[in-house]
């Protein structure tokens, strides 16, 4: 309990010494190992959450380092990955990003070497800045022969000009001494912009763990007491919107990744987004996950849906006036007019009422056309939870943004026969619409007729336009075995729908397939493609290719 008591007096220094208008919550010092385990600090003896800025302390490992005399240290340092270095969970997601790209073969590695990246910042800014005693913490750790601590350690030497061997055990290698130069530089030279050298930093690393025999459990123990972002996310409900990152090197531009012609960008996979929000310590649903990915992808492509557009009613307009009926309904008089033409009121001779013309509204009624999308999730079809599916990504633009205008939408998830599941008809929800376009079944290709014979027996209220993304399996519209004629039941649902139908289609261009070429004839709008990339291009250009025709009713 002094412990408690001592440090609880240094609290508010600490805050100081990066603010004095700074507010956090009293840290949680937790004092058995049950504690500990209760709250998700399993190695190190501090540790700071990005979801709700709470720090923790443990007792016992700050007794058993002895590092008691140190709150200052200790505090401030907890209190500068809030502040600091990362700042929040969004500028976390995106260095583990960076540093993954950095570490092929060992990404598993990523959050222990963004750790250590973030500490040489703070710890660099304490010291030179604040004063504090960052490195005594250090020699209260005790030393150890592992390169790759040595290199850190040897980082520290050069950022505070302190005497070879004060916190490394030599003799150091020459690669050794030139790596810790360099990352010097790197904490120097990134002060304020920390994610431009995160990239450069990993690759120094990669190589002190390159040998298979140095990436083993007794190696990465050695950091455990200094590694508290790690989990930084546990309790954290949403997830991260990044999908796409920008990477900077100075010291190896030639590693960059390359993504549709640009240097240094990348874009994740679903695999790669879910997979760090399992290292932040993000508990979410896999279906949750897989949501926010397709939005966040299709959000900078979302297009102007159309909407059906009719002049508003007339207007009433003021003419003037006329000589009151006897037989009009007496509250037409106008009695102000009235009494300013003779103020002795003789109704029938002396009262007049107000004569109205008719003028075109400036109002615009805008009607909205309601989406009814079927997309192909056969075998041929890449399974949208594990890798980017343009069928999905496709399919969520088209979607998203026909919601946005007030548009209903359906989406049906087909494959086989009597394989796919719907939306509960024609619905507003996004969730629940990207939750059918981001399943999959895998197995044959069988349009389903039910879903437009059913639905198109009537023609419904509002216009609808019917959009199918797919390959040649499509002919299985006008081929399968059904027991009405297949293209009478298509051929009522395009009537019926009054608003077109369009497929866009990953075939040969021109079109060989002789079914496809009468789904054309029929009316169909048909859109060849021979990547299922192109399907961004097409979604940019459906509204203007399609609907312009459609726009304005009167």
């Amino acid at each position: 309990m002094n412990l408690l008591n001592e440090w609880q007096t240094h609290w508010q220094d600490a805050l100081s010494i990066w603010s004095d208008y700074l507010k956090l919550s009293f840290p949680n010092f937790l004092m058995d190992a049950a504690e500990e385990k209760k709250e998700g600090l399993i190695s190190s003896f501090a540790a700071i959450r990005l979801a709700d800025h709470k720090i923790l302390i443990s007792v016992q490992q700050i007794q058993k380092y002895k590092l008691e005399s140190y709150p200052l240290e200790i505090l401030c340092h907890e209190i500068g990955h809030h502040v600091y270095c990362p700042g929040d969970l969004a500028n976390q997601t995106k260095l583990l990003l960076i540093a993954k790209q950095a570490l092929p073969r060992l990404e598993h590695l990523a959050p222990m070497i963004v750790n250590i990246y973030e500490d040489l910042f703070i710890n660099d800014h304490l010291k030179r800045y604040k004063n504090l005693r960052m490195e005594e913490v250090y020699i209260k750790l005790g030393k150890n022969t592992d390169p790759f601590w040595n290199l850190y350690m040897r980082t520290y030497e050069i950022l505070w000009a302190l005497p070879s061997e004060t916190l490394t055990t030599g003799p150091l290698t020459i690669q050794i001494q030139s790596d810790a130069a360099l990352i010097s530089r790197i904490v120097k030279n990134f002060p304020n912009r920390v994610e431009a050298g995160i990239f450069d930093f990993s690759i120094i690393c990669f190589s002190y763990f390159m040998n298979e025999n140095n990436v083993s459990p007794e190696k990465s123990r050695v950091f455990l007491p200094l590694l508290d972002t790690l989990d930084s996310g546990k309790g954290e409900t949403s997830l991260p919107n990044i999908t796409e990152i920008d990477i900077e090197s100075t010291l190896f531009p030639e590693n960059l990744p390359n993504t549709d012609g640009i240097v240094g960008r990348k874009k994740l996979s679903p695999s790669e987004f879910s997979s760090i929000c399992g290292e932040l310590g993000i508990e979410a649903e896999v279906s949750d996950i897989v949501y926010t990915y397709y939005k966040q992808r299709a959000m900078p492509y979302l297009v102007q849906f159309p909407e059906q557009t009719s002049p508003g009613a007339k207007e009433q307009i003021l003419e003037g006036n006329e000589l009151w009926d006897p037989g009009s309904p007496i509250q037409n008089i106008n009695w102000i007019e009235s009494v300013i033409r003779s103020p002795i009121v003789i109704p029938g001779y002396t009262t007049v009422e107000d004569v109205f013309g008719e003028t075109e509204s400036l109002e615009v009624n805008k009607n909205p056309i309601d989406l009814d999308l079927f997309v192909d999730c056969s075998g041929s079809m890449p399974n949208p939870i594990n890798d980017l599916s343009y069928l999905t990504l496709a399919g969520t633009i088209i979607s998203l943004s026909a919601l946005r205008v007030g548009s209903s939408v359906r989406v049906t998830l087909w494959s086989g026969q009597n394989e796919f599941i719907t939306t509960d008809g024609f619905i507003k929800n996004e969730k629940e619409i990207l939750k059918i376009l981001t399943g999959y079944f895998g197995g044959g290709t069988c349009f389903p007729l039910i879903q437009l014979e059913k639905e198109y027996e009537l023609p419904p209220r509002k216009p609808r336009h019917i959009l199918i993304i797919s390959d040649d399996g499509i002919d299985t519209m006008f081929t399968q075995i059904y027991h009405k004629n297949p293209r009478q039941i298509v051929e009522q649902a395009l009537d019926n729908a009054r608003s077109g139908g369009s497929m866009v289609l990953q075939i040969d261009t021109p079109i060989r397939n002789t079914t496809i070429l009468e789904m054309k004839k029929s009316g169909w709008e048909i859109y060849p493609i021979l990547n299922w990339e192109d399907l961004i291009a097409f979604s940019t250009n459906f509204v203007k290719n399609n609907y312009e025709k459609h726009k304005i009713l009167y």
